[in-house]
């Protein structure tokens, strides 16, 4: 695979047989994680698409929008789609962002973003900001931090999170315990709160299938397992305080992955008549909030473990 690193530069970082990428130019992205040679995250492709990385940030909203209306401090706001003729804009705006690299060592680096809420980049998000993330190695796996901070002059709706991929490669299981799950109408957004129903059900951990999942899950356990039989290696996903949602999508074939995004709030929470009920926080001019994830691999065979 060709990976155009004059188009994005990575950031390499490395702790033992763990390895990771990152590409601040392509929305401060994850390009990989390695555990030895084996790819724990769907590696980017090399293409000039955040979409096709390994994992990127979500910021400062998480999925859906509907319709990029909504309102706050008494206005009512609209944004421009950002996501080609979808009606909904999609991830808030970090993840199509360059990001500026502020420290790179070794085993971590730090990365922040501006947003300042003028001319058409405000049809984006309508309040000034800042955010930034650490991304560290250490023995166990890689530990992230996502956080913002509001620099506008009223209180700002703000959520965070990550949208990582996997690969199938085989029947990858995949296990998480949540209280309720979200089902969608036909226009992609969360309309009515169930019970989780057994085909669903991921308690047990079992291979994920062609089960068609794009749902945002309530009240998980904020653990995540995911296991590559075939090889033998595990991971481990655990999310801090404040990521009490789970979004998991499941393409049908041909597409070859997943996605389990641990995130804040309910997608198009900022719609419902109480938003902070489903995650969705607001800051006052000059508060920040902070979130935490990690991804702790492990392997049943320790060649794997070696280049």
């Amino acid at each position: 695979m060709h990976l155009n690193h004059a188009l994005h530069p990575m950031l390499k970082l490395t702790c033992g047989a763990l390895s990771a990428g990152v590409l601040p130019s392509l929305g401060g992205a994850l390009g990989y994680l390695r555990l030895g040679r084996f790819e724990l995250l769907r590696p980017w492709d090399g293409s000039d698409t955040v979409r096709r990385s390994a994992c990127y940030p979500l910021l400062p909203y998480s999925n859906r929008i509907a319709h990029g209306r909504f309102a706050a401090n008494g206005q009512v706001r609209q944004l421009r789609g950002n996501f080609g003729d979808h009606p909904h804009p999609l991830h808030g705006l970090g993840w199509q962002r360059a990001w500026q690299v502020d420290a790179h060592a070794p085993q971590s680096c730090r990365l922040s973003v501006r947003h300042r809420a003028q001319g058409p980049d405000a049809e984006d998000w309508p309040w000034d900001f800042v955010a930034w993330q650490c991304m560290r190695l250490s023995e166990q796996g890689l530990h992230l931090n996502l956080g913002i901070t509001n620099l506008g002059t009223q209180p700002m709706p703000a959520g965070l999170g990550w949208h990582p991929y996997f690969e199938r490669q085989g029947e990858l299981q995949l296990g998480f315990s949540a209280a309720q799950v979200w089902r969608s109408g036909a226009d992609g957004l969360p309309n009515e709160c169930t019970a989780v129903p057994e085909q669903w059900d991921f308690s047990t951990p079992r291979p994920v299938g062609a089960v068609g999942l794009d749902n945002c899950f309530a009240g998980w356990d904020a653990q995540a397992h995911l296991h590559w039989p075939h090889a033998g290696i595990s991971l481990r996903m655990e999310a801090g305080p404040g990521l009490e949602h789970l979004v998991v999508f499941t393409p049908p074939a041909p597409a070859d992955f997943i996605a389990v995004e641990p995130v804040s709030h309910l997608n198009n929470a900022i719609n419902f008549s109480t938003p902070s009920a489903h995650g969705l926080v607001w800051l006052e001019p000059g508060a920040s909030t902070e979130r935490e994830l990690r991804l702790l691999p492990s392997s049943a065979h320790q060649e794997n473990l070696h280049e």
